[in-house]
């Protein structure tokens, strides 16, 4: 067996609101050690994997509202791509790159969710969820949704 590194936090990042197709999507940035999310990685990974998202955005069952993670690991560039449908379902794609070749985004064929960092962010999304969607009798409140960011 390997040695495992200790656990050390990561620098998590709001960096922006993405429109596409419909959708509406808060975007994140994590990375390792003194390495950040490009510009450059920021936006190949956006242009790769928002063509991946169900069309149309919002259905009586899709709200066209989500976020994505871009996350420079130690291992490979990692993009998750996740919105809510059903009421209280996180759909989930995930996509990697080589390290040394951001351009080569695929999808993931194995079994892998997140790693530690990013649900952070998810669990913190899952409140968000509760907090503007799910709570109130009524109207969900997608806008609201959209204005909780996780701050770290």
């Amino acid at each position: 067996m390997g040695k495992i590194e200790p656990y050390s936090t990561r620098p998590v990042t709001f960096k922006e609101e993405v429109n596409f197709g419909g959708w509406r999507l808060k975007v994140y940035a994590i990375s390792t050690g003194g390495d950040s999310v490009t510009e450059e990685l920021a936006a190949t990974g956006l242009n790769a994997i928002l063509p991946e998202l169900p069309q149309p955005a919002s259905t009586n069952d899709r709200y066209g509202v989500g976020f994505v993670i871009i996350h420079r690991g130690t291992l490979r560039n990692w993009f998750s791509l996740d919105w809510w449908e059903y009421e209280d379902i996180l759909f989930h794609k995930l996509f990697s790159s080589p390290l040394d070749n951001m351009a080569r985004v695929a999808a993931e064929e194995s079994a892998a969710i997140a790693c530690v960092h990013e649900l952070k962010i998810i669990n913190f999304e899952k409140d968000a969820w509760i907090k503007t969607a799910l709570a109130k009798s009524g109207e969900p409140d997608f806008d609201g949704y959209l204005r909780q960011r996780l701050i770290s």
